[in-house]
């Protein structure tokens, strides 16, 4: 009986030129603003990995205890459960962000509309669908994120439960587990997104001439 270790993959985060003037710079110039509002969601990573290592560490400890040891199983578990609320908290912080940059990003519709070229009007409207895909997939990610908090609190609370049966526990890990590995998938799909977006921010703007001073 197991517990997984749940790792943050430190997510990808949407990386730009500089420029300012014409629409594509214009353009480029709201694009960069969305990454400034991103730095807090790329400072929640670490602590979040942190975290969870210590969670881990806690689980381990607790599985090496005899029930005859309860009252220092019942200790740990609310170290673990505490964990959990720091987690959560992280959590909304990046959230919080990756909202904050979805919306300055919805302000460049209005200048998509202003280019000229028609065939770079499409690569940019093309950018930006794939751009909030990658928003629908961070949404995607932090709901199954909070869920799997959700079942990892469930595992917390029955350990400090005297006449807890042995197989409800495993039960409860195996739904845990389950759930983990739903955040580690939408893990790597946010970051596929995010590498998408860059490689082709970086035709379009190849294309708009705009170059890295």
């Amino acid at each position: 009986m197991k517990k997984r270790h749940l790792a943050v993959i430190l997510l990808a985060s949407a990386t730009l030129l500089s420029a300012c003037g014409t629409p594509e710079e214009q353009i480029h110039k709201s694009l960069e603003e969305t990454v400034v509002l991103e730095k807090d969601f790329e400072k929640q990573q670490k602590p979040l990995m942190k975290l969870e290592k210590e969670e881990k560490s806690l689980f381990d400890e607790i599985m090496n205890l005899g029930m005859k040891k309860f009252d220092e199983i019942v200790a740990l578990s609310d170290k673990a459960l505490a964990n959990l609320d720091k987690r959560e908290e992280l959590l909304a912080k990046e959230e919080k962000a990756m909202a904050a940059s979805k919306k300055e990003f919805d302000n460049i519709d209005h200048l998509i509309d202003k280019l000229k070229d028609d065939q770079l009007k499409g690569k940019a409207k093309e950018l930006k669908k794939l751009m909030n895909r990658r928003y629908d997939s961070h949404e995607q990610l932090v709901k199954a994120y909070r869920e799997a908090i959700k079942e990892d609190r469930k595992i917390y609370e029955m350990m400090k439960d005297k006449e807890l049966k042995l197989e409800d526990l495993e039960a409860q890990i195996e739904t845990a587990n389950n759930v983990q590995e739903e955040v580690l998938k939408a893990s790597e799909q946010f970051n596929k997104f995010t590498d998408q977006f860059n490689e082709e921010k970086e035709k379009l703007y190849k294309e708009a001439g705009i170059t890295n001073d």
